[in-house]
C-alpha cells in the first residue's frame, strides 16, 4: 500500500519529520549525530533537527549558532523563517474559509478581487495556490530583490509583481510563483475583514497553542529570530537584510521546530483542523492531464 509522503520542507538548514510508520529511524541516529558533528562547526549558523514517528520525538538536536556575533548559541527556543513552509499556513487558512462557505477553490480570484490588474484572464484561487497560474513571479524583479529591506504592504508588493508579463497561460504549466500566494493573502483578508497575522493566529495559530509562531506583515515583522547568513570560499557572512513583510503568504511565516512539529501532527490527524484539511494534497492536474504533484502549500508524493 503507497503513503502519502508530505515534505515540509526546510527550517534554516535542515528540520526532518518521518511520517511512515514502515520506517525504523532510530538505528541511523548515531550516524546522523556523527554528520552533524563533522559538518557544523559550534561558531557556525546552526542546525535544529527535529524526527517524529509514531507522534512521538525520538530525535531532536540543536547545532551551532542562531547569532554569530553575539555569540547566542541555537536552542530549542529558537524561532526562525521557515521560508516557503510559511504556504502551507495559507493553504490552510483558504479551506477554512472553503469549510466556513465563504468562498470554493475554483471561484475566480476576480470575483472577490475586482481591481486586481490581470487582463481577462480568468484565474482560479486554486491555481494560485499550486503554481499553474502563469502569474509573473516577484522574485525576478530585480528592483524588489534589491530592496527587501524596505517595508511592504500587500498592495505595494502587488504593484511590483503585477507589473510583468503572463508567464504562460493559465493551467498551461507547473511554474512556481510566490505572486499567487501574495494575492490570496489579499483575497482572505478582503473576505475576513482580518489582516492575515490576526486571521491564522485566531484559526490555526492559538487552536494548536503554537505559541512562537506568527506571520509577518507591514505592521509585525521578525523580531528576534536566528540570523542569517551566506557562505562563500572565505566563509559565512551576514545575507541580505529582509523585512518579512515583502515575503507575506509565500514565505513571511516564523516557527520553531517544535512548533513546526504540531503541525506536522496536526496535517496527520486533522487535530484541530477544519474537516476539509486533507483537500491540502489535492494536487493540481494541467490542462494536458499531466499530474503537477503539487497541493495547497505542499508538494505531494507517493512512496
Amino acid at each position: 500500500m503507497k503513503k502519502k509522503f508530505i515534505t515540509l520542507g526546510l527550517v534554516i538548514i535542515f528540520s526532518g519529520y518521518i511520517f511512515s510508520q514502515n520506517i525504523n529511524i532510530l538505528p541511523k541516529l548515531d550516524s546522523l549525530n556523527i554528520f552533524l558533528k563533522e559538518n557544523i562547526q559550534d561558531t557556525d549558523p546552526g542546525a535544529a533537527i527535529l524526527i517524529k514517528q509514531d507522534g512521538k520525538t525520538v530525535y531532536e538536536n540543536y547545532r551551532g549558532m542562531a547569532n554569530r556575533q553575539k555569540g547566542e548559541k541555537l536552542t530549542p527556543n529558537t524561532t526562525m523563517g521557515i521560508a516557503s513552509m510559511s504556504k502551507q499556513f495559507e493553504g490552510m487558512a483558504v479551506l477554512i474559509l472553503v469549510n466556513q462557505g465563504k468562498l470554493r477553490l475554483d471561484d475566480y480570484i476576480d470575483t472577490y478581487l475586482k481591481d486586481l490588474p490581470i487582463d481577462d484572464r480568468k484565474i482560479t484561487i486554486k491555481q494560485l495556490l499550486t503554481h499553474v497560474s502563469g502569474m509573473p513571479e516577484i522574485t525576478q524583479n530585480e528592483n524588489f530583490m534589491n530592496s527587501l529591506d524596505k517595508p511592504r504592504s500587500i498592495d505595494e508588493i502587488l504593484a511590483i509583481a503585477l507589473n510583468g508579463p503572463m508567464r504562460h497561460e493559465v493551467g498551461g504549466k507547473y511554474m512556481y510563483c510566490n505572486t499567487g500566494y501574495t494575492i490570496v493573502v489579499k483575497l482572505i483578508e478582503q473576505i475576513t475583514g482580518q489582516s492575515y497575522h490576526d486571521f491564522l493566529a485566531e484559526n490555526i495559530l492559538n487552536p494548536l497553542d503554537m505559541k512562537n509562531t506568527y506571520s509577518c506583515d507591514i505592521n509585525n515583522n521578525a523580531i528576534d529570530i536566528a540570523s542569517r547568513y551566506r557562505q562563500d570560499s572565505t566563509g559565512f557572512h551576514d545575507a541580505v537584510k529582509v523585512h518579512f513583510s515583502n515575503l507575506i503568504g509565500g514565505g513571511g511565516i516564523i516557527s520553531n521546530v517544535r512548533d513546526m512539529s504540531i503541525w506536522a501532527d496536526a496535517l496527520l490527524s486533522g487535530k484541530n483542523l477544519p474537516t476539509n484539511y486533507k483537500e491540502m494534497w489535492q494536487t493540481a492536474i494541467l490542462n494536458n492531464g499531466e499530474d503537477t504533484h503539487y497541493g495547497l502549500g505542499m508538494g505531494i508524493s507517493n512512496i
